[in-house]
């Protein structure tokens, strides 16, 4: 029986090609886009099953109340509370840590380029309880001694011209030189943890002892450096271990105010995806992004499956009368059902086998997004991806099928070989009018958003932020003596200024801390800057002054939302007030500028203070005269080399620096969105092509009839395309004020959004009008030119 439908669905798929073609063609690219997701989402799924283990380890994270209210805890916590946990209560085998400080984060964005790995400092426990093997040195004192190194294996082959580099020496910016005492090998699976090497945790002791690290890293109230690991016992329970956690907390945290902290356990397989948590380790997903990912699938293959339902009901008069054959012979309505599916999923999976070929040639635009390479993000390819994949095809396919299938299997033989009509819903539309409707609105939904999300990144790339960021250069201190350098490049003719600060403005970094007002807590944003920076970026003083050679120790200057956060309603009566930072230090307000965009266009304007802190700075920022920046540029290049010929210097103009933040943030959101509205658009143009097609052939008799009787072929189209031309103006009333009431939901919570104008909506309006107007003239062009003789010949 079902060879009989196979070869009854390949006929039929056969005979209509240009409805099949249709079905497969708009599948193929939807079923694609699926894939992707499909393979991304197994990805992440296979983070950390390598591990044997990974049922019984977990990280102690902890949420406080003073986190975002999207952010449900951190992964983080204090150096000791694994010790303090193992040594104390009973249920735990191990536990190990990871702390940050040496190298590069995982994050390839503010790489510092003298730096050669990305890494942590780790106790000798790690290697065991995440099951790394060693390709060589000893896994047992490879962490034991102070300045020791493991690498990865792809690191040591990068680094070192040799098979075996242990006890070989690499350097790592201030923190000094480190042995070499194991290889890792290639691990098959992926792991929640990024790292290049781990560093013994006896170094991290000796460099406090130095003053290299800060000492309060070990401190519990430093809940934001490390990463602590526990392996359960069989027998123990994480409900247990949290109760022990929390006698903990009160111990540590019971009399401090303002150190709310709640421990909880996270199993390592529900990092990625998992639930949204602050200072995480390493890349991965959080499980609302699997949502959305999931949503977006649902939606483009949804459109897909409406043009296959749409065509198929377009076809039932031409379908008609084999139903009713078939039924007289004594066919069932089962029998019926189960044809039409069966035709329904091989059309699927001749979609399937094309979308692969279609998600080869994706695969490399994709690896390529920031998205994807600041999340280490891969398309994982194996059987059980594809067999699901196929699964997933053979479901549409059935969904796709299945309101045709019923449609044609519940008709009556008799009315089947006399007459069938559309079957009507939402009042006088029929079933596929109103699909068409729906396919149109969202693909409208779509470029406008696009546009909206483009008009969004370019704003906040040319806005004025009320700095000046022409003809700056910034430039990476690295370690570099930031007075050196400064002096050496103001000996430049061609260099106009240069200041230091923390960090660049607007640049998608910040720093807050909480200060006293008579007793009242404030927060601050703040960052470091020298006696120059307020003029070397073009700065306004509306009070007071700025820092000088002789005014910047522990003096403030404020900007205008400061002051008027603080209670002073005019700049003037903020100047001379004493702040205290940090609960202990005494700062004097010494001047308020006019406010200006310190952080991205997508934050309101904070209160933010500038403080003079000379060991913070980690930039230059280099104004050059605009003349000849190539020259310019080689003065910079030639004070370095001066100063600090050992280091590579890293540089990176303002206005890129913000302008690439501003891409990260849309850029990919902008690329994938088009390319989403792109495959709606052809599809939804390809099933109302196919319906054009098919209403213009079936009503091929009236119109020869009507062209004998001298009728135009202007009036032919007009009469061929009012229908269509009606669906495609409701689908544009109703989709235009549901798309501005939607794009309104998320830009609000951008601070300096752009409006969502008439022009926006217009664009939008005009590109789909014309496509659908293009479709439906070009094939009632050609119903109208047809030859009546050729169609009436018969009659």
């Amino acid at each position: 029986m079902f060879y009989n439908y196979l070869k009854i669905s390949i006929r039929n798929i056969r005979k209509h090609r240009l409805f099949s073609f249709i079905n497969v063609f708009g599948l193929s690219f939807s079923l694609s886009i699926c894939l992707i997701i499909i393979m991304l989402l197994a990805d992440q799924f296979s983070y950390d099953r390598f591990n044997s283990n990974a049922e019984n380890i977990y990280r102690i994270n902890h949420t406080r109340n003073d986190l975002d209210a999207i952010i449900e805890g951190m992964a983080t916590g204090p150096m000791d509370v694994g010790k303090e946990l193992t040594n104390r209560y009973t249920g735990i085998s191990d536990y190990t840590r990871l702390t940050r400080g040496f190298g590069n984060g995982w994050v390839k964005l503010m790489q510092d380029v003298n730096i050669p790995l990305s890494g942590f400092f780790a106790d000798p426990s790690f290697f065991e309880m995440f099951q790394y093997e060693f390709q060589y040195g000893n896994p047992s004192t490879a962490l034991l001694e102070p300045y020791s190194v493991v690498l990865s294996k792809e690191t040591a082959e990068k680094l070192f011209n040799k098979e075996n580099p242990v006890g070989e020496t690499i350097v790592v910016g201030e923190l000094g030189s480190y042995k070499v005492t194991g290889v890792l090998k290639r691990v098959d699976g992926k792991s929640h943890i990024k790292f290049d090497g781990l560093a013994s945790m006896s170094t991290l002791e000796s460099l406090i002892k130095k003053e290299v690290l800060p000492d309060h890293l070990t401190a519990w109230t430093n809940r934001s450096w490390t990463w602590t690991y526990i392996r359960l016992e069989d027998e123990a329970t994480p409900a247990a271990i949290e109760k022990n956690l929390a006698t903990i907390s009160e111990e540590q945290y019971g009399e401090m105010e303002d150190m709310d902290t709640q421990f909880y356990l996270q199993n390592i397989r529900a990092i990625s995806p998992g639930p949204l948590v602050g200072n995480q380790i390493g890349p991965g997903i959080p499980m609302i992004f699997v949502y959305f990912l999931s949503g977006m699938a649902l939606v483009i293959i949804i459109s897909s499956c409406f043009n296959y339902t749409n065509l198929s009901i377009a076809r039932s008069l031409n379908r008609a009368k084999e139903v009713g054959i078939r039924k007289v012979f004594g066919a069932v309505r089962f029998q019926i059902l189960m044809q039409f599916l069966t035709e329904s999923v091989i059309i699927s999976v001749l979609a399937f086998v094309l979308s692969l070929g279609i998600v080869q040639m994706m695969e490399p635009v994709f690896l390529e997004l920031n998205f994807s390479q600041l999340l280490d993000w891969d398309l994982k390819q194996s059987v059980d991806v594809y067999l699901v994949c196929l699964g997933f095809s053979v479901i549409v396919g059935l969904f796709a099928g299945i309101v045709p299938a019923l449609f044609h299997s519940s008709v009556q033989a008799l009315q089947a070989l006399k007459n069938l009509s559309g079957v009507k819903v939402f009042s006088k539309l029929g079933l596929r009018n109103a699909l068409i409707v729906g396919q149109f609105g969202l693909s409208l939904f779509l470029v406008i958003t696009v546009k909206l999300i483009h008009n969004q990144m370019n704003y906040m790339i040319e806005s004025d932020y009320g700095f000046d960021a022409e003809n700056i250069v910034v430039v990476q201190l690295n370690n570099t003596d930031p007075s050196r350098l400064k002096t050496e490049l103001l000996t430049y003719p061609n260099i106009h200024s240069v200041s230091a600060a923390g960090f660049s403005p607007a640049a998608g970094t910040s720093n807050s801390t909480t200060i006293k007002i008579d007793e009242v807590e404030q927060e601050l944003n703040y960052f470091e800057v020298d006696e120059d920076y307020v003029e070397n970026m073009g700065l306004t003083l509306v009070a007071g002054q700025s820092f000088t050679e002789s005014v910047k120790e522990r003096k403030l200057v404020i900007n205008e939302e400061a002051s008027k956060k603080f209670g002073y309603p005019h700049p003037l009566d903020a100047v001379g007030q004493i702040v205290i930072l940090d609960d202990s230090v005494n700062y004097e307000v010494i001047g308020v500028l006019k406010n200006y965009n310190h952080e991205t266009l997508v934050s309101s304007i904070k209160p933010l203070g500038l403080i003079y802190d000379p060991e913070e700075f980690g930039i230059l920022q280099v104004k050059v005269n605009s003349s000849d920046f190539e020259q310019a540029m080689g003065s910079i290049t030639a004070a370095w080399n001066k100063v600090n010929p050992e280091l590579k210097m890293e540089s990176k103009l303002l206005s890129d620096e913000i302008a690439f933040f501003a891409n990260i943030m849309f850029g990919d959101l902008t690329k994938i969105i088009s390319f989403i509205s792109l495959l709606a658009i052809i599809i939804a143009c390809l099933g109302l092509m196919g319906m054009v097609v098919f209403s213009t052939q079936s009503r091929l008799k009236e119109v020869s009839i009507r062209k004998v009787l001298g009728a135009s072929n202007q009036a032919l189209i007009f009469i061929l395309s009012k229908g269509f031309i009606k669906l495609l103006l409701l689908a544009i009333v109703i989709s235009v004020p549901l798309t501005w009431f939607i794009n309104n939901l998320w830009m609000d919570f951008i601070a300096f959004r752009v409006d969502i104008g008439v022009g926006v909506m217009l664009f939008g309006v005009v590109i789909v009008a014309l496509l659908g107007l293009l479709v439906v003239g070009s094939q009632t062009w050609q119903a109208a030119n047809t030859n009546p003789s050729k169609v009436l010949r018969d009659e």
